[in-house]
């Protein structure tokens, strides 16, 4: 590569590091290209400066003339990198080492007083790390299959009263058409078309095995989702608690008035108010019926009373009574 070539990229390389309140005169830009080993006047240093502003990059003189150039707009907002850096490092599904060099290259994106803080407020020994790379490895193989339009095909665990992964199905495997990728609760999932049934389902990235691209094309979710299929994969997501699936069903609940955020960081804002009274609201909201709604219920059951449908009120006091019964089996057998 020329050097006239060469030395513009170092420039860049360099402009990168400034902001508004650590900015470059063209001296000093001049002194740091030399520690790369190169040479140039300061007229030439200016040309590369006007050339970059030329294509696009957002390089300012600073307000106080003889402090010289910065870049004044970047990609990413510090704010923005920190929120990146703090999933890559809440992430357990990722070791140390892929949080490191995932937060370093974020915070590269930076500047240099802004990488330096940035790294300084985000500690690596934040969560724990499993170290398997299982999660990491499907999500590359789940983009190669996304992009190409292609079905996966995988084999599918889960513990056994030995504590030792099994093969679901006898090691069985799950052809799917991919078309997302959502972590939730710090796991990720995927959300896909098993075979030839039209409807969506979950699937828990650590707990398939064996995965690979598949030679079948996968199913344009238009064809049994109909039109804005994004949409409704959307809606599936938001509706199913705890990513297990279900039927879609309007429910009527009754909650104390004090825990309403309980119903904004449950649904957000995707729900009703019927009445108050009491100190007491009645809502309804649009959810997926499966085992996820079953468990929030009986999670909250001290402030969330539902009042229909009956069906679903009645699987609720049915698990009720099973766990009532266990603990009375347990108060009579310690009674012996």
């Amino acid at each position: 590569m020329e050097i006239t070539k060469i030395k513009l990229l170092r420039v860049l390389e360099i402009l990168r590091e400034t902001d508004e309140d650590h900015p470059y005169t063209a001296n000093e830009i001049i002194a740091k290209l030399k520690l790369y080993g190169l040479d140039a006047e300061r007229k030439a240093v200016l040309r590369d400066i006007a050339a970059l502003q030329d294509y696009g990059y957002d390089i300012v003189l600073h307000s106080d003339n003889k402090r010289g150039y910065f870049m004044a707009s970047r990609e990413f907002e510090d704010w923005e990198l920190k929120v990146l850096m703090d999933a890559a490092v809440g992430a357990s599904f990722l070791t140390e080492e892929n949080s490191r060099r995932l937060t370093e290259k974020l915070s590269a994106l930076s500047s240099g007083s802004g990488r330096k803080t940035l790294r300084a407020v985000t500690p690596l020994a934040s969560t724990v790390k499993n170290g398997d790379p299982t999660t990491k490895n499907n999500i590359d193989v789940l983009l190669t299959a996304i992009r190409r339009k292609k079905q996966v095909v995988f084999q599918y665990i889960y513990t056994g009263p030995d504590l030792k992964k099994h093969l679901r199905f006898d090691g069985r495997e799950y052809p799917i058409s991919p078309y997302a990728l959502i972590w939730r609760n710090d796991r990720y999932y995927l959300v896909g078309k098993y075979g030839d049934y039209d409807t969506l389902s979950y699937y828990r990235l650590e707990r398939i095995r064996n995965i690979r691209v598949s030679e079948k094309s996968a199913v344009d979710p238009e064809r049994f989702l109909g039109k804005n299929a994004d949409l409704r994969i959307k809606e599936f997501v938001e509706r199913n608690l705890n990513n297990y699936s279900g039927e879609t069903t309007a429910v009527l609940l009754k909650i104390e008035e004090e825990r309403i955020d309980l119903l904004f960081d449950t649904f957000g804002p995707d729900f009703r108010v019927e009445s108050r009274s009491d100190g007491e609201l009645t809502v309804r909201v649009t959810v997926n019926d499966g085992w996820g709604l079953t468990a929030w219920l009986l999670e909250h059951g001290d402030c969330v009373q539902i009042i229909e449908p009956a069906v679903i009120r009645e699987e609720v006091i049915h698990y009720l009574d099973l766990i009532r019964k266990k603990y009375a089996d347990m108060q009579d057998s310690g009674k012996e």
